[in-house]
């Protein structure tokens, strides 16, 4: 049991900065005890990697639902809310309004997050040499994957899913962004081709890779649909340093041949390809500098999740897509301890948004949902990230998430890897030669 703790020297550091830490944690920070409710379990280490349910064929970019069997405990709808409503986000409170065919169907928690030798060792480092700089724009002293096991305040919870644990150094996959339109007409918005390298997977790609180049992400992009884009591609990299090495993103035009900076693909940007229903750094819940809002811990609560998606993630786009807001019957939703974190737009800065609330689930330290608010303070969209634990690779998927236009009845799903090769991880990563602007050129095709 003791593989999964935090060291008893840890969590005395924990007890001194918030003394309700005071307990058993583990090397992710998260509470190893259970609810007393029993509706949440005690952790006891997650999926391991040797699982093998039935259907589950290893290399093949797709994992099965090891949970398929189980049925839902009860669903929440609009005739029930009341009774749930201080353990749902306002976004999901807003569709129960909203839609008579909107509903949350609650399953059985699972505790599946499980990391490697690597990353716990890695962790327990962090949780005492890590640190903050340039005003919470930069890590100092991380390696791995989580930054903030015990996270003091909102940046570093920020900061942690940011660098959470995604699934390898190097990532092949290809996605696509679908959209459903205020009359329920379903658009497939771009279809692409992403290679990602990953600054804080694994041995191959942990501390060296962070100590030499800095780098958190570098993702490229080359699309392969609809034809009017065919070829164009886009380029980021975002650094550990923020303040000194702000996002560097470029974009290739297939029809012009020519290669632009792209300063603009970062903050408040709308994204064309889904019709504007998130911002680039809505993506993923979270992409990009943390600048321009002040982010405050508001502590740690219970709340309904999406949680070990696998039917949604590995099935195709086109069923998941109802004519106002996604089948219900794609999704799985948990009971699970969550991170509160309220960002507030700083003064002088200038954003879509004027407040957003994030929760972050403790054991896997990644976002799941996101509530954003307009410059009246009304609730304007919100997100949710559908994850699962890649348990062979002793990692989470985070990768596909769906948002909400709240004004606009617009919503999409974004980041899909259902309708495509699937997912692949490369632990030995990619060369560098991979990720310059002059690679977009050659992996267009045109």
């Amino acid at each position: 049991m003791r593989k999964f703790l935090l060291a008893a020297s840890v969590v005395a550091m924990a007890a001194m900065v918030a003394p309700a830490t005071a307990q058993e944690l583990t090397y992710f920070g998260a509470e190893v005890a259970g609810n007393k409710e029993g509706t949440i379990p005690p952790y006891t280490g997650g999926l391991p990697k040797d699982l093998n349910p039935p259907g589950f064929k290893p290399n093949s970019g797709r994992w099965v639902d090891p949970f398929a069997d189980e049925k839902p405990l009860y669903s929440i709808t609009a005739q029930n809310v009341a009774q749930y409503a201080d353990k749902l986000s306002e976004l999901q409170k807003e569709l129960l309004k909203r839609y008579p065919t909107y509903r949350l169907d609650i399953y059985p928690t699972h505790r599946t997050a499980n990391f490697s030798k690597f990353q716990r060792e890695a962790m327990a480092r962090n949780a005492t040499a890590s640190r903050l700089a340039k005003d919470g724009n930069a890590v100092e002293g991380a390696t791995g994957c989580i930054p903030f096991p015990i996270p003091k305040n909102g940046k570093e919870v920020a900061w942690n899913h940011q660098l959470r644990n995604q699934g390898s150094y190097g990532q092949d996959y290809q996605f696509t962004n679908w959209y459903v339109d205020a009359n329920g007409k379903k658009i497939n918005g771009v279809v692409s081709n992403q290679l990602s390298r990953i600054a804080c997977m694994n041995e191959k790609g942990g501390p060296d890779f962070l100590k030499e180049d800095g780098h958190v992400v570098q993702s490229v992009i080359n699309n392969i649909f609809p034809p009017r884009v065919a070829g164009d591609g886009t380029l980021f990299v975002d650094f550990i340093d923020m303040e000194a090495n702000p996002r560097r993103a470029w974009s290739y035009s297939a029809s012009t041949r020519r290669i632009r900076l792209a300063p603009d693909l970062a903050y408040d940007t709308p994204v064309a390809s889904v019709g504007g229903v998130y911002t680039y750094d809505d993506a993923q819940i979270i992409f990009g500098k943390l600048d321009r809002f002040d982010y405050k811990l508001i502590g740690k609560k219970e709340m309904f999740i999406p949680y070990s998606n696998y039917k949604a993630l590995f099935s195709p786009a086109e069923p998941i897509l109802g004519a106002k807001h996604a089948n219900p019957d794609f999704l799985r939703w948990e009971l699970h301890r969550v991170y509160v974190v309220e960002a507030t737009l700083k003064p002088g800065f200038r954003h879509v948004y004027s407040k957003r609330i994030f929760y972050f689930d403790e054991d896997k330290t990644g976002a799941a949902m996101s509530d954003a608010f307009d410059s009246a303070g009304k609730l304007f969209r919100g997100t949710t990230l559908l994850t699962a634990q890649l348990w062979d690779l002793e990692a989470q998927h985070s990768f596909d998430w769906i948002s909400y236009d709240l004004s606009t009845g617009l919503y999409c799903l974004s980041g899909h890897q259902g309708d495509g090769k699937g997912f692949f991880a490369k632990p030995e990563g990619f060369p560098n030669s991979q990720f310059t602007p002059d690679a977009l050129v050659a992996r267009s095709g045109r």
